[in-house]
């Protein structure tokens, strides 16, 4: 059992963070509709500039999108960041970007994730992991001919906005794992990483239910009741765009059961910043020590080969993003 308590003596908690890949107002707002109506409050995350990259996607700039997140954001959903676009953004891009941001919404963004390759990630690809897995990292993308770019918090680099994202952004994700019970992995997340505090501030993990087929299988009912018993936390990292509304417009019947039968349950359900804040409010926030770190980092490598060999066998569906 864990030993948090919740709001209003509520037993557990759960969240998502969606990813905005590939969204639109058309694919997603289903999945917001249901979360509307079943009492949650999670993290929608979004992109201020149209894609330049290989993802395609909704942003900021579109008045459609944007009358939505508004409406979204006033419902008390969090507005997350996820860089502020797709593909190759320079600083002043970057800060404009997030003034764009601010301008919009009213604030600016606490909640990060990094963006599959963009140059202007923060400490991600070699620079997200602790010796040795680095330069295993940094050896299989050389191998797979893969940039090695991860420049957001580079000061000689033309993609620096460390210091930006050090003055605005509190939270940033880290690992993911597969299990629906996040602290059950990362015990002492919300923390700062010593070697990455120039330019960051406290580092989440998350459950992996980036899509839809892994969303199902990790919000079967008894994961749901076991999440309960042990009083546990779920940050879900997931794509809403991925496979949850079909091309008629309508929502998968598996997940909106799944979710029904949560949203029964006696969970707290608020956005990640919030539950963050409320984890990080009663314990130490320092780094947890190498020893720490580097268990989390062989056990996210084990998993991600795990679900590598599993795609490259026709048993999931893949996605083009890294976890």
């Amino acid at each position: 059992m864990s030993t948090l308590s919740f709001p209003n003596d509520k037993r557990f908690a759960f969240t998502i963070f969606d990813d905005t890949d590939e969204s639109t107002v058309q694919n997603i707002k289903p999945v917001y509709d249901l979360l509307t109506d079943l009492g949650f409050q999670t993290t929608k995350s979004v992109w201020v500039y149209p894609p330049r990259g290989r993802f395609t996607g909704s942003c900021l700039q579109d008045p459609e999108y944007l009358s939505w997140i508004l409406e979204l954001q006033a419902h008390g959903f969090e507005i997350g960041l996820h860089n502020v676009g797709d593909g190759a953004f320079s600083r002043k891009e970057i800060h404009e970007g997030l003034e764009i941001y601010k301008s919009l919404l009213g604030h600016y963004p606490t909640c990060h994730t990094n963006h599959s390759g963009n140059p202007d990630n923060i400490y991600w690809l070699k620079d997200r992991f602790d010796w040795p897995i680095n330069d295993l990292y940094a050896l299989f993308r050389l191998v797979n001919s893969q940039p090695p770019l991860s420049k957001g918090s580079d000061p000689a680099s033309e993609y620096f906005w460390g210091d930006i994202a050090k003055q605005h952004l509190r939270y940033i994700r880290n690992f993911t794992f597969n299990g629906i019970n996040t602290l059950h992995f990362d015990p002492k997340m919300p923390y700062r990483i010593r070697r990455k505090e120039t330019y960051s501030n406290l580092w989440f993990s998350s459950s992996d239910g980036r899509t839809l087929t892994e969303m199902n299988q990790l919000l079967h009912p008894d994961h749901v009741d076991a999440l309960e018993q042990e009083g546990g936390v779920s940050i879900v990292y997931t794509h809403f765009a991925c496979g949850f509304v079909d091309a008629k417009g309508q929502l998968d019947a598996v997940f909106k059961r799944q979710m029904e039968y949560l949203a029964a349950k006696d969970g707290w359900f608020v956005p990640v910043t919030t539950l963050l804040d409320h984890i990080a409010m009663d314990r130490p926030t320092d780094d947890p020590g190498y020893l720490y770190r580097s268990g989390l980092n062989w056990r996210w490598m084990m998993e991600h080969l795990r679900l590598r060999s599993k795609r490259n066998g026709k048993e999931a569906p893949a996605i083009r993003t890294v976890g």
